[in-house]
């Protein structure tokens, strides 16, 4: 196993992708109805993810999967979005320390990576400090790091504090909890943008010399979801490069569209419970080494 992954497009050669198995929502994370997922969800979740990682493997990317736990046992969570709690910055993976402490136990079931890792950073778990990993965008030397319900803005001191020669830049344009739904690299120099969320003026400053896609949820399909939603449809903006020129992306016709106007193609795969469990092509994964 390599470990040297810098932004969210280079060439993929060695990727982690979750799984659902043994899903649980815990009494702790504010759930409406806590308790196991049902097999019927987590059954087809996994369906979709092993197509995911039998697609990634066809292109000769090394896929990982992280070990089985029943998470209603452990009052955890689950594996299915490993960008949650793993940040891989170059050869360095950061453990961080999520919102919930119930979600702590997921990287024990990724020891994989960290035995592997050149340098393993924990974040110390405080009252004041806190993020999740997919509170933050690589784009090479520079971090983008959103301040939201999982990411305090002392996190993001932490960080430039850790990785020194990078510039951590500071959006705290959507309130809600991941980066990844908002602000989509699709390789150096383009951007997919949430417009319902961000305007021409609240760009980041990393992305004003950039070309953007603006795209927001008149151009994308009512999702459906079983049960209780954990993700809203903004989730089909959350798309995985597997190189510069190829993206993996849900049913999103209009994506699809304006990827290929800009030279990208798609694998179009659609995810049956991204809504329900909380997590599209992007959150699903963490790419461990990039070229």
């Amino acid at each position: 196993m390599k470990i040297s992954s810098h932004n969210e497009w280079s060439p993929l050669k060695e990727v982690v992708v979750g799984s659902a198995a043994g899903a649980n929502k815990p009494d702790s994370c504010h759930f409406s109805k806590p308790g196991p997922y049902p097999n019927h969800v987590t059954a087809q979740a996994d369906m979709d993810l092993d197509r995911f990682a039998r697609t990634l493997e066809q292109e000769g990317v090394k896929v990982y999967r992280p070990k089985y736990n029943n998470f209603t046992m452990t009052n955890g969570m689950y594996n299915y979005c490993p960008r949650d709690r793993l940040l891989v910055v170059g050869n360095t993976v950061v453990d961080c320390t999520m919102q919930y402490p119930c979600r702590d136990q997921e990287s024990l079931y990724m020891d994989f990576v960290l035995k592997n890792a050149k340098r393993v950073i924990q974040v110390p778990r405080t009252h004041w400090l806190s993020f999740d990993a997919a509170n933050v965008c690589r784009l090479g030397d520079t971090l983008l790091y959103l301040v939201s319900q999982s990411g305090k803005l002392a996190g993001a001191h932490w960080l430039q504090e850790q990785f020194p020669n990078h510039t951590i830049e500071v959006t705290d344009i959507y309130s809600g909890i991941h980066i990844d739904s908002t602000f989509c690299p699709v390789n150096e120099g383009l951007v997919v943008v949430n417009k319902d969320r961000v305007s021409k003026d609240t760009l980041p400053k990393c992305f004003k010399d950039w070309e953007v896609i603006w795209l927001g949820s008149e151009d994308l399909p009512n999702k459906q979801f079983a049960g209780e939603a954990f993700a809203s449809n903004y989730i089909l903006l959350n798309f995985f490069m597997i190189r510069p020129n190829l993206a993996v992306i849900d049913y999103a016709p209009r994506l699809e569209e304006a990827l290929k106007a800009n030279g990208i193609d798609s694998y179009v795969l659609p995810f049956a419970h991204s809504r329900t469990l909380g997590g599209g092509h992007h959150c699903v994964t963490l790419d461990l080494y990039r070229r």
